[in-house]
């Protein structure tokens, strides 16, 4: 018995002195996409286990798809900023005017191809971007695939001539000027609100991604596909973090966070969407009217653009913003 009540006082003498349980610190991550998309499920998913797994479960990301945490998709970046989420996944083109430094990217054929828009992005983002992410900690900044032309009838846009007039939706103030330079008339409204635009007929058409005829179901109201090249501005995408969240964190957290962030997440992200296009125009090919605009129509239009540059130029550097800087450390001629 004496025996016994010794080993017993000595196991509560040791539970007394073991080290505390670590209980995870959860990251909230907010977005606008639903589960179903492909940047959820190929990037911010893997990223969160990611993030975990290199923290010993020290973090641990939680998902809220689809606003679940309240709000609308132009609010994301300032719940970020002000803490009602840690981490989203936006387009700092949903609100162009806080970011008219990044605003870069959707200026009209600037780059051939994603890959060299992410990369322009990374390479001018510092100095020339952060001023515009005070209060985050960008994780991930990247360009899509070619924005191409979509309407709900059943012939594509093949000219410049077939635009004139028509109500088109624009990912952001930027790129409603593109439409507005071809004729038509822009409508300033987020994905979320394409497919019942297209489906009551309040949008003639979209200037979009092709990633979204998948993603966001648009193949089901859209009949007619425009593949136009690299000649209008592409749109950006930002996984930021709140920056008060990030310097809280423990220094091994912050480290983790940053090996599994920036330029190589942003250039896979790039990758993710540049693939998830070709499918989405082989899955409407064959059902839908799908025309590639031919090069002569594509340096038309390019011309009709022009302007717009030089436009965003004068605006920018009236602002104090280096613009024509950013463009000749981009590789844009003639500037």
């Amino acid at each position: 018995m004496k025996r016994i009540g010794t080993t017993a006082a000595a196991a509560a003498l040791a539970l007394c002195f073991a080290a505390p349980s670590v209980q995870a610190q959860e990251l909230r991550l907010s977005t606008f996409v639903p589960p179903v998309h492909i940047i959820y499920r190929e990037i911010i998913v893997p990223w969160g286990k990611d993030v975990e797994k290199a923290t010993n479960g020290q973090l641990k990301v939680t998902l809220y798809p689809s606003m679940q945490l309240g709000g609308k998709p132009p609010e994301l970046y300032r719940q970020a900023v002000d803490g009602v989420a840690d981490l989203v996944f936006t387009l700092p083109g949903y609100t162009s005017p806080a970011f008219p430094r990044v605003g870069i990217i959707e200026l009209p054929g600037l780059k051939p191809d994603g890959f060299a828009a992410t990369d322009m992005m990374w390479d001018l983002l510092d100095p020339y971007l952060l001023p515009e992410f005070q209060g985050t900690k960008v994780i991930a900044l990247w360009g899509a695939e070619d924005a191409g032309l979509m309407t709900r009838t059943n012939k594509a846009y093949r000219s410049l001539d077939d635009l004139k007039g028509l109500r088109i939706r624009a990912p952001s103030a930027a790129q409603a000027k593109q439409v507005q330079y071809l004729g038509a008339v822009p409508i300033a409204a987020p994905i979320t609100e394409v497919y019942p635009g297209l489906e009551r007929g309040t949008m003639d058409g979209a200037m979009v991604p092709f990633t979204t005829i998948l993603d966001f179901r648009l193949g089901e109201v859209a009949k007619g596909f425009t593949i136009s090249g690299p000649i209008f501005g592409r749109s950006v995408f930002l996984i930021a973090m709140s920056k008060k969240k990030y310097d809280g964190l423990p220094a091994s957290a912050r480290g983790a966070i940053d090996r599994l962030s920036g330029r190589e997440l942003s250039r896979k992200a790039t990758d993710v969407y540049i693939k998830r296009a070709a499918q989405a125009v082989a899955s409407v090919r064959g059902k839908a009217d799908v025309y590639e605009l031919p090069k002569a129509e594509q340096d038309r239009m390019a011309k009709q653009l022009r302007p717009i540059i030089d436009e965003w130029i004068k605006e920018s550097e009236a602002k104090g913003i280096p613009a024509r800087e950013m463009l000749r450390r981009a590789g844009y001629p003639g500037v």
